[in-house]
C-alpha cells in the first residue's frame, strides 16, 4: 500500500496542499493518508475527495481561515484567560464549527469516510490520561470531528479535546511526522510531506518569543529525524519531501494561504526534479520487508 503522511504544520499546512497537487498531477494515488495536527486536517479532507479537483478545492478552503475560525493569540485576552485558569489561549469551538461545516453531509465517522473513496485516513493525537499515542481512524466508529480536533489541540493555543471521559492533545507532542503509524497500518511505500521549522526559523530567533519558538522547532525536527530513522529499518520505501516554512510568515498568520499553496507546489516540484519519486513494485517491497537489513534503499 502507498501512504501519504503529513506533518504538523499550523498555518503552513497550506504548503502541503500545494505539494499534494503536484503529486496528484504526477499520478500518485495513495491508499491511505496519515497526518498530525494541520496534516491530519489535510489528510481527512483529502480522503473526502482524493482527486486533483478535490485538492484544489482544499486549497480554496484554506483561504477563508482567519480570526473567527482559529482566533489570534492576543496579549490582553491571553492574560485574562491565564488569570482565570483557562486551559488555553483560544477557545476552539469556532474551529470545530468551521471543520464540521466542511465535512461531507452524512459522513461522520472514519469508517464512512473510507467507504466513500476507498482511501483510509488517520489522525494522530496524544491521550493525556494514558500518555500514549492515539490514532483516530483505527476504529470505524471514530468520529471525524473528534480526530481532527484532538490532533490539532496544540497547547497552549487550543484546549485539550474531550472524547468520552478522556482528553487529547495535538499529535505533534509525540509524533510530528507519523511515518510509523502508516507503516504499522500496512503501508510499504510512504511519501512524507514534511513542513520544517513551522514553529519558528533560525532567522526569526530574536527576542524571547522568537528564540523560544525556534527552540520548539529544533525539538520537533529532531523528533521527526528519529521517526524517519526508526522507519528505515522496517524496509518500507520512504520518500521524504521537505517543505521549508518561509521565515517572512509568522506562525499563526493564516492570511497567506493562497501564497503558501503555490509556494508548496513550487517547492515540491523542485524537490521532485532533484530526487524523482519512485513507486516500487510490490514484490520488491515484499522482499525488503522480509530482509530489511540486507540493503538500505530508502529514499532520503
Amino acid at each position: 500500500m502507498l501512504a501519504v503522511v503529513m506533518s504538523g504544520a499550523g498555518n503552513f499546512g497550506a504548503l502541503q496542499v500545494g505539494a499534494l497537487e503536484t503529486l496528484l498531477e504526477m499520478g500518485v494515488r495513495p491508499d491511505l493518508v496519515v497526518g498530525t495536527s494541520a496534516g491530519a486536517i489535510n489528510a481527512v479532507y483529502f480522503a473526502c475527495d482524493p482527486t486533483l479537483e478535490g485538492v484544489r478545492n482544499l486549497g480554496k478552503a484554506w483561504r477563508p481561515v482567519g480570526v473567527r475560525e482559529v482566533g489570534i493569540p492576543a496579549l490582553l485576552a491571553g492574560v485574562r484567560r491565564l488569570i482565570t485558569r483557562k486551559d488555553s489561549l483560544i477557545d476552539s469551538l469556532a474551529l470545530a464549527e468551521f471543520l464540521a461545516d466542511r465535512l461531507p453531509t452524512g459522513v461522520e465517522t472514519f469508517g464512512q469516510l473510507a467507504e466513500m473513496n476507498n482511501v483510509r485516513a488517520y489522525a494522530v493525537a496524544v491521550c493525556m490520561e494514558t500518555e500514549t499515542l492515539t490514532v483516530f481512524g483505527d476504529h470505524d466508529d471514530d468520529r471525524l470531528l473528534d480526530g481532527l480536533m484532538a490532533s490539532a489541540a496544540i497547547p497552549p493555543y487550543f484546549p485539550p479535546w474531550k472524547v468520552g471521559d478522556r482528553l487529547y492533545l495535538d499529535g505533534g507532542v509525540y509524533s510530528k511526522l507519523p511515518i510509523r503509524v502508516a507503516i504499522e497500518r500496512g503501508a510499504r511505500q510512504v511519501i512524507a510531506i514534511d513542513v520544517r521549522y513551522a514553529m519558528g526559523t533560525r532567522d526569526q530567533a530574536h527576542g524571547m518569543l522568537g528564540i523560544g519558538s525556534y527552540a520548539v522547532s529544533l525539538m520537533v525536527e529532531h523528533q521527526a529525524a528519529k521517526e524517519i530513522e526508526s522507519a528505515r529499518v522496517t524496509g518500507a520505501s520512504i520518500h521524504h519531501l521537505c517543505l521549508e516554512a518561509p521565515s517572512d510568515v509568522d506562525f499563526w498568520d493564516f492570511s497567506q494561504a493562497e501564497r503558501l499553496v503555490e509556494s508548496g507546489r513550487e517547492m515540491a516540484q523542485r524537490a521532485l526534479e532533484v530526487e524523482p519519486l519512485k513507486i516500487e513494485p510490490f514484490w520488491r517491497l515484499w522482499l525488503r520487508g522480509l530482509f530489511p537489513g540486507l540493503k538500505d534503499r530508502v529514499s532520503r
